[in-house]
């Protein structure tokens, strides 16, 4: 978490040195998501062995793959061109549920991700009508735990990965897919190695 806070004051350090750069109209940006979660077999089995190592005799872990969450943000344009985002990003709900035998029970746990991008953006258009991609980096953050009778298994994580997407805008209204790269974290998380996958909604207006 200290790691984490200190590339974020970095960010912000970058930020203040460089704003005289850019452009004076800026945007506020927000809207829903919906997130696909990238859990593979072997990351539910991961867990599962995890649980058997506790004790029990057998575990049979099912997770979702899907969740709805949102962003708010800010955005600055350097030039027609090239604008510069960063925002915060809750990525849903994501939940284990495990059948346990040896003794007998079922415990569900739930977790959810944040995550603070930061990113430029390029467009291809005029700066109300246009297709655009972006790309840059994600600090997120995620904790939770599964208990169970005969102990519990903590599942966390938190990182610095790659974030990247496409869309389109039309007037005040942007339509965009992202994908978010997650390193370090398992099934306990509700990220694969794939990491998460996103269908955005987003309304924009200036400030």
């Amino acid at each position: 978490m200290n790691k984490l806070i200190s590339k974020l004051i970095l960010i912000a350090i970058f930020f203040s040195l460089n704003i005289t750069s850019l452009k004076a109209e800026g945007y506020i940006f927000g809207g829903p998501k919906i997130f696909y979660y990238d859990v593979s077999q072997s990351d539910v089995d991961k867990t599962a062995n995890d649980l058997v190592a506790l004790g029990f005799s057998s575990a049979k872990v099912t997770a979702n793959d899907a969740g709805v969450g949102f962003d708010i943000g800010a955005g600055f344009p350097v030039n027609d061109k090239i604008d510069i985002e960063a925002g915060f990003v809750y990525m849903g709900e994501f939940e284990l549920k495990a059948v346990l035998t040896g003794p007998a029970e079922t415990v569900t746990a739930t977790s959810s991700a944040w995550t603070i991008p930061i990113v430029g953006k390029f467009k291809v258009g005029d700066g109300e009508n246009n297709l655009f991609v972006k790309g840059g980096y994600h600090f997120w953050e995620q904790n939770s735990e599964i208990s169970a009778s005969l102990g519990k298994v903590t599942m966390w994580g938190e990182g610095f990965d790659p974030v990247i997407g496409v869309g389109g805008q039309v007037g005040n209204l942007l339509v965009s897919y992202e994908h978010y790269s997650f390193s370090g974290v398992g099934a306990g998380a509700g990220i694969g190695d794939g990491g998460m996958s996103a269908l955005s909604l987003t309304w924009k207006s200036e400030f």
